[in-house]
């Protein structure tokens, strides 16, 4: 009786086995799972626990999430050249530091010349002579409003810009959605580390597994109802964390900073915070009608990615770029 017992649970395993492993090929061979799959690309931020991560510096050719290939300069930002430095500010140069979440940083986006930050300081450099614009990315994955706001404070004012831009999508109102990172430098789940420590030696490997990243893509929303946290978010009308947008718009201020908050072409409403901006006198920019002029195949970066694709990217520069110039906010600071 024992016997059988145990051949039956060897043969389950085995079928558990063979089938973890045909799987874990189908889903290879598919794709799906590859716009997860990234180098370890980030370090903590040491001045602030309000930001808990930016990218390191001086990476090379390094894989970031959504299939992008990524430099980044001397600080950390997402750049064409790998270290490059800010250098001395020249007379005739106008800087540009722009804040957001993965949609500005360009999740999705293989190559930094298609990103929506590039592509803006190329087209401001071809409209007009009189100043030579620089634009720094400060976009990273999963950054809420509340991060974005510090980054104003501790990292962005370094840069000595001249007009400062928050680029955010609904859902950056969410704080709970800025994960932590471990000690090898990718990004994790505060949630899902209550199943898998941190420091845990099982994380190297796992991530190798593609059909994990698939799986968590089936049970986590089950787990986590995105809906019902969406509807508790927006249920007062405006969610609390609006006052980081006003905080950002104060620190600008206090620094006599151009500054404007964009709203961007997501999946997703805004529902009344252009009108809440208007109200609050709140320099402001609404791109997301930008969202009905495409389709959701021209849309999003991959059929597995609803980030926005490069050519969403370049209409972001385009309209930004008319809205800078329009309203002369270059012409305003010199």
């Amino acid at each position: 009786m024992m016997r059988k017992l145990i051949k039956k649970l060897l043969f389950a395993f085995y079928l558990l086995v063979v089938t973890s492993i045909v799987l874990e090929i189908g889903v290879r061979l598919w794709g799906y799972s590859e716009r997860h799959i990234c180098d370890p690309i980030y370090i903590p931020f040491e001045l602030t626990q309000e930001i808990p991560y930016v990218h390191k510096p001086n990476l090379v050719n390094a894989r970031a999430r959504g299939l992008a290939i990524i430099n980044t300069d001397s600080l950390g930002l997402r750049s064409i050249i790998n270290g490059d430095r800010r250098g001395t500010r020249r007379d005739n140069e106008y800087r540009i530091a722009i804040v957001g979440d993965s949609v500005t940083f360009g999740e999705g986006v293989i190559k930094t010349e298609d990103t929506f930050a590039q592509v803006l300081e190329d087209i401001l450099n071809q409209k007009q002579n009189t100043f030579r614009v620089k634009v720094f990315n400060f976009g990273a994955s999963a950054y809420s409003v509340q991060v974005m706001a510090a980054l104003l404070r501790y990292r962005m004012l370094d840069v000595e810009p001249d007009l400062v831009l928050m680029s955010i999508v609904p859902q950056d109102f969410d704080l709970s959605r800025t994960p932590s990172i471990d000690a090898s430098g990718y990004l994790t789940d505060n949630k899902m580390s209550t199943l898998l420590p941190k420091d845990s030696s099982l994380r190297p490997l796992l991530r190798k597994v593609h059909l994990l990243y698939l799986l968590r893509d089936i049970i986590y929303p089950r787990l986590y109802n995105t809906k019902k946290r969406e509807d508790i978010l927006w249920s007062g009308g405006l969610p609390q964390s609006y006052s980081y947008i006003k905080q950002f718009a104060a620190t600008a201020g206090q620094h006599r900073i151009a500054y404007s908050i964009v709203l961007l072409p997501s999946q997703s409403s805004f529902r009344n915070v252009p009108a809440q901006l208007n109200q609050d006198q709140i320099s402001s920019v609404d791109l997301s009608p930008l969202r009905a002029e495409f389709t959701q195949e021209q849309f999003q970066a991959s059929s597995f990615d609803t980030h926005p694709s490069a050519q969403v990217h370049r209409r972001i520069a385009e309209s930004l770029g008319e809205y800078i110039l329009e309203n002369r906010l270059m012409a305003s600071q010199k």
